[in-house]
């Protein structure tokens, strides 16, 4: 029984950890963010300008609502191992219902990528081709930097030492 209550409890953490809202990497003074760097490269219209900003905000409004979803199912789960007796099927299917949620996000994104394209010139389609590896670059960087500073922040490593791969 003891065993059990140390699982839920050591679940319910991870389930909160996993819960919270990402943080990407802290800015460094003077650095332009990726995605701000490109828009500069674009030279945009003022009519492109508007267009984009409304493009973005859609975008925002339908990935906040996803955002919020997860983390309710994700609350969900947590209240389900916490009952006397477990459902299984019932976490699994928030568990799927969190995985559609996360695929449909993943397809805003791609969808808002040509909608943006659709409104620039060949010539700021050229530059803006290139935005998703910078994005990629940038996203897969902060990870690496956060998982590393959680490590250290948890004692898991030495934050002396310099071992970047």
């Amino acid at each position: 029984m003891q065993l059990l209550a140390v699982f839920v409890a050591t679940l319910a953490f991870a389930a909160t950890a996993l819960a919270q809202p990402p943080r990407g990497p802290m800015p460094q003074r003077g650095m332009i963010p990726p995605h701000e760097a490109i828009i500069e490269q674009l030279k945009l219209t003022e009519a492109q300008q508007d267009q984009m900003k409304k493009l973005r905000l859609d975008l925002m409004k339908k990935q906040t609502a996803l955002r919020s979803k997860v983390q309710t199912l994700r609350l969900e789960i947590q209240e389900r191992f916490l009952a006397d007796k477990i459902d299984r099927a019932a976490i699994e299917k928030n568990m799927n219902a969190i995985s559609d949620a996360q695929h449909q996000m993943k397809l805003n994104m791609l969808a808002h990528w040509f909608d943006v394209n659709s409104i620039l010139t060949p010539e700021q389609q050229k530059i803006w081709k290139n935005a998703p590896m910078a994005f990629g670059q940038q996203m897969r960087h902060g990870m690496r930097e956060g998982m590393r500073r959680m490590m250290q922040h948890r004692g898991w490593i030495n934050p002396d030492d310099d071992d970047e791969s």
